[in-house]
């Protein structure tokens, strides 16, 4: 679609029933699952945030591009906005692959003049956009256009399935040690399924809960995991549980939606790490995805200090796909606020750098 004369209004919903907003997500391969109603509707209900869809849409009714956010409040130093917020969120405009690049700088630009109007409106005290991996051409947009505050970065690190999806074709872009993790999880008799029911999604939560208190880190609340099943169809999130001697010892979460599973909660239990079992998850995974059409493994972002975490990503094949978060801050008084403050007043929200 390479045309000059766009015609199309602005609308700023709170719902995307009955608009073409879905449809425009899955028109072209690079659009996440977290830009998708239903895990927006998951997020917002577990922030006890409002969601706003500021949409783009022509005379035919089509969507041309579309801009979520939440709002969080705060009734002490006032609300924050994100695109989008929890853990590992991308969010930002979204805009129709096939317009000619100006179309899209137009249509980003009255999204984002919609978005600053209402966030404004609303008292918020900073707002942070973060861009999508996978489309670059948001960030760009961003970096020469929004006054950003800060701006921060992380490498997003994705494993580009192969379209056969065998275990050959996979091991081929494993680097070592990874096959022989996998292999020595098989030897050690660990065997998968996938679930959804409540009692493995416990355990996820339970042996998730350990793994990341035991390092200080922050988790995710036990109702977060405990409403997924009555707010994400099955076909868009797999739990898959590995287990030995009919015992679990390890579990992973994942969500699928477009071209892209996200990998998004693993779990194992620590005295069980020596055999593997987590690289066996993966890879069964990884097959079962590929043989369904999946091209992206998403593995999430990385801090540029986790050389660990980063080089045990890169081993599964991953490339970098760099993204940013584009933060404003709208009234200085928010600034005075601690890290630790910060996580204490806005849990699982994005306000600014730690490290501003």
């Amino acid at each position: 679609m390479d045309r000059t004369d766009l015609t199309y209004h602005i609308d700023i919903l709170d719902d995307t029933a009955g608009t073409g907003y879905e449809a425009l997500l899955l028109s072209e391969g690079s659009s996440l699952f977290y830009v998708s109603p239903a895990y927006i509707k998951l997020i917002t209900a577990h922030l006890n945030a409002e969601p706003y869809y500021v949409v783009a849409t022509g005379e035919g009714g089509e969507v041309y591009g579309a801009l979520p956010f939440i709002i969080i409040p705060n009734e002490t130093y006032g609300p924050v906005a994100n695109s989008l917020p929890f853990f590992g969120s991308n969010g930002g405009p979204v805009v129709l692959a096939s317009l000619h690049d100006r179309e899209k700088d137009l249509v980003r630009g009255q999204l984002m003049d919609a978005a600053m109007q209402l966030i404004r409106s609303k008292g918020c005290v900073a707002v942070t956009f973060i861009t999508n991996p996978l489309d670059p051409g948001a960030h760009e947009w961003m970096d020469r256009h929004f006054p950003a505050t800060y701006t921060d970065s992380r490498i997003g690190q994705i494993t580009e399935l192969p379209e056969a999806g065998g275990e050959e074709e996979l091991m081929k872009i494993f680097e070592d040690p990874r096959p022989r993790n996998i292999r020595k999880a098989i030897k050690s008799g660990v065997n998968c399924y996938v679930s959804h029911a409540a009692e493995d999604m416990d355990f996820l939560y339970r042996v998730h809960y350990d793994n990341i208190t035991s390092i200080g880190g922050q988790t995710k609340r036990k109702d977060f995991f405990t409403a997924i099943d009555r707010s994400i169809d099955r076909d868009q999130y797999n739990l898959y549980i590995a287990q030995k001697d009919g015992r679990k010892i390890a579990a992973l979460l994942l969500f699928y939606y477009n071209k892209t599973v996200e990998y998004f909660t693993p779990a194992t239990i620590h005295e069980f790490r020596n055999i593997q079992p987590s690289s066996l998850l993966i890879f069964e995974a990884m097959q079962h995805a590929a043989a369904q059409g999946y091209r992206y493994w998403n593995w999430g972002g990385t801090w540029q200090s986790q050389t660990g975490v980063y080089g045990f990503k890169k081993k599964w094949g991953a490339k970098d796909f760099p993204y940013f978060y584009h933060t404003l801050i709208l009234d200085d008084k928010v600034l005075a606020l601690s890290p630790e403050a910060l996580v204490r007043e806005y849990p699982f929200t994005y306000v600014f750098p730690f490290g501003r």
